[in-house]
């Protein structure tokens, strides 16, 4: 072999030796956006970082040729800024690779085809076969699997324990309540009797018996469902509106009304009105949110060992007796951009995310875990409210994916407004709901 050659070979060689170092440092760049928009949300961007760590430590574990880095951004903006910034980035083709959002979005990117279904993966990696059950209908739209349930929470129904006392509840009466909630012993009927009984007493005055949400929003939808209520389609992806259910829940606050049990000026009130009355002991029930503990304890100044001491907390009670209890999340979800040049390995990187040691993390903005695992993790247990309602996730509900339903819940909002003002009868309330939503949605809501 002359030498020459033998150069050309070693030039040949090394050339080799280059290109296999430089595949086996081949990186694959991801970016992914989250948002809080409250600061110890952050926890969602940094997950993503942690997780590529150990993605990263699997990868050279098993001699794959490149490794993954994230790029991360943490938005405390508005959620109508940061889904404006989100829909930019989908129509320039240059969204990031993993989004973070409300799994209410799915239905609208969905269909627009900005987001990928994930079914494929889902199938693939194990980690999320450790999701809760029923989390995986919230992130289901038209029969397909678009996101990664994330940090979802629970809406309780809540009890003065110390007014059930004055009432001559005994302690283990009042403990026993979310157990015969549980069962479906104690209904919405039995709600109503006994608040009733608090203001004939007059351990509360009239129209404190029981407080729901003065303001539209998802914490009427769990009663809804309580009464056998639909709201969506899972194959067609069509809304759905109940006759009866509607009819049992206006029906419901109607009588509260009318017993002296529910305010008639509780619509509209200021949300630190509302909060102040329940933190000075003068409702009996109301249905708030997991955060809920929290914000009594810090923004209204009870403190949680008050806190503790004066509120019970249980699922949204059934409609019938045996019947099953409920509660309402709105949990979010981590979606994959269907432009990403990088679907399968950002969909790797989402199970490992899907581990207990980051999703026990959730506790750091009062949420609760997705992983049946997490439940008994040293740092869960011992935070005695969250694993004390985490049990609620097996009995929750949502809000349907769907990008007219928020007309939906205008309209039968306003509704359960006229109801509870006298305004019409829950029978009227329920044809007007009918005849506005034939007329703002036509085929794409199923009347029941």
């Amino acid at each position: 072999m002359t030498k020459p050659v033998r150069k050309m070979l070693l030039a040949v060689a090394l050339a080799a030796l280059v290109a296999s170092a430089a595949n086996a440092q081949r990186t694959v760049n991801l970016v992914g956006w989250a948002i809080g928009p409250d600061d110890p949300a952050i926890h969602r961007a940094e997950n993503l970082e942690a997780a590529v760590e150990r993605m990263n430590a699997d990868l050279e574990a098993r001699g794959a040729d490149y490794r993954v880095a994230i790029e991360t951004d943490f938005e405390t903006v508005s959620w109508d800024d940061y889904r404006r910034r989100i829909l930019l980035g989908f129509e320039s083709g240059q969204a990031p690779d993993i989004v973070i959002s409300s799994h209410i979005d799915i239905a609208t990117w969905a269909d627009a085809g900005y987001i990928a279904p994930l079914d494929q993966y889902i199938e693939q990696y194990d980690a999320f076969d450790d999701i809760t059950d029923s989390l995986w209908s919230f992130v289901t739209y038209k029969g397909q699997v678009w996101g990664i349930p994330l940090n979802p929470e629970a809406r309780p129904f809540y009890y003065n324990k110390k007014l059930l006392g004055e009432l001559g509840w005994s302690d283990d009466e009042i403990a026993a309540l979310p157990e015969r909630i549980l069962s479906g012993e104690f209904t919405w009927q039995d709600v109503l009797d006994v608040a009733e009984q608090a203001v004939q007493a007059g351990v509360v005055q009239e129209g404190y018996g029981y407080w729901h949400r003065p303001v539209n929003g998802p914490d009427f939808w769990h009663t809804y469902y309580a009464f056998g209520g639909r709201l969506q389609d899972p194959q067609t992806g069509q809304l759905v509106f109940t006759r009866d259910a509607a009819l049992g829940i206006f029906t419901l606050y109607r009588d509260m009304v009318e017993r002296g049990v529910l305010s008639r000026d509780l619509i509209n009130m200021p949300w630190n009105d509302w909060h102040r009355a329940v933190t000075d002991g003068q409702v009996l029930f109301n249905s708030a949110g997991t955060w809920t503990w929290a914000q009594w304890a810090v923004e209204f100044g009870m403190g949680f060992d008050a806190v503790e001491e004066t509120f019970g907390f249980a699922l949204q009670p059934a409609a019938e007796p045996g019947g099953r209890p409920v509660t309402l999340s709105q949990p979010l979800a981590h979606m994959l951009f269907a432009g990403s040049e990088n679907l399968d390995v950002a969909a790797e990187l989402l199970s490992y995310v899907a581990s207990p040691e980051l999703d026990v993390r959730a506790l750091e903005s009062a949420h609760l875990p997705i992983l049946e695992t997490t439940r008994a993790l040293p740092e869960f247990v011992e935070d005695e409210f969250l694993s004390q309602v985490v049990y609620m996730l097996d009995y929750t509900t949502a809000q349907p994916i769907h990008a007219g339903f928020g007309r939906y819940s205008d309209i039968f909002f306003r509704a359960l407004s006229a109801v509870e003002a006298g305004q019409v009868s829950p029978e009227e309330g329920v044809e007007i709901v009918v005849d506005e939503l034939r007329r703002a949605l036509g085929d794409d809501v199923i009347i029941e």
